[in-house]
């Protein structure tokens, strides 16, 4: 039976590998301590400080639930909306909101944390400190996420934090990575219409890299060891039902992303199609 919290925490404690750091064990066990009746927490760990990638991840795993009583927790909080020195170890404030399929997601609000959700549904300021620790995310959020864990929306009554609507929620920047997975394949939100979809060779760079790569129909669409650029395995149905899919810089047997020297989610992709 599906009673119960699930809870998924995405931050950026000890970078992309940092699933082990001590900081993923202290928010957990706060989590537990704070949430009644957690029937599952899942962890996942972003790159430092990119809120790219936080963005990307999370709206991947909110929009494609199905699972009952799911709140996704995030956390990157680079306090870069404040650059001089911060009293009291201020940063971001805290923000969520509720997605059509029943999935809560609330965390800090930072840089493009809520850029692919904020289409969804209305992102909303939490009305709680964001300051008083410099780990926010243990000391004084997670008595937010409980709260927001046992809200019963079929009420009719707003949540008691729920501050204000938060307006003109950033656009994701264009031709970036958001993302690299464990084989090396790239995923990005580069969008091509249907005739740029024919097979061409284009020449692609990313920071001091470059290569030319394959259009395909799918990542295996070549033959083995060459790059292919091609509808991946990311992405979700739009409010307005049509299918959104991510495409992704491959190559067939290797690892394109250790080709391009492991870009960091936000870094700009280049795009040339070579003219036969």
């Amino acid at each position: 039976m599906n009673t119960g919290t699930y809870v998924t925490l995405v931050a950026d404690y000890g970078g992309r590998s940092g699933n082990n750091d001590l900081a993923f064990a202290e928010v957990s066990q706060r989590l537990y301590e704070k949430i009644d009746n957690i029937r599952h927490m899942d962890t996942l760990s972003v790159n430092s400080f990119n809120t790219v990638e936080t963005g990307f991840v999370v709206a991947e795993l909110a929009i494609n639930s199905k699972l009952k009583n799911h709140i996704i927790y995030h956390n990157t909080a680079p306090r870069k909306d404040d650059i001089n020195p911060r009293t009291d170890n201020a940063g971001e404030f805290l923000a969520y909101c509720r997605l059509p399929n029943g999935v809560t997601v609330i965390g800090v609000y930072s840089g493009y944390s809520f850029s692919f959700v904020k289409d969804f549904a209305p992102v909303y300021k939490v009305n709680c400190e964001s300051k008083g620790s410099q780990f926010r995310s243990r000391d004084v959020f997670p008595d937010m996420v409980a709260s927001l864990a046992s809200y019963d929306p079929s009420s009719g009554e707003p949540w008691e934090f729920q501050g204000d609507k938060i307006e003109n929620v950033p656009d994701m920047p264009e031709n970036i990575v958001l993302f690299s997975d464990g084989y090396g394949n790239i995923k990005t939100n580069i969008i091509l219409t249907t005739s740029e979809e024919s097979k061409c060779k284009l020449h692609v760079q990313i920071s001091d890299s470059t290569t030319i790569v394959n259009q395909g129909s799918g990542i295996f669409s070549v033959p083995d060891g060459e790059y292919v650029l091609a509808k991946g395995s990311s992405g979700w149905i739009l409010p307005n039902g049509e299918k959104k899919s991510f495409y992704e810089i491959s190559r067939r047997g290797g690892n394109a992303s250790g080709h391009f020297s492991h870009p960091k989610p936000g870094t700009k992709i280049i795009i040339k199609e070579l003219k036969s």
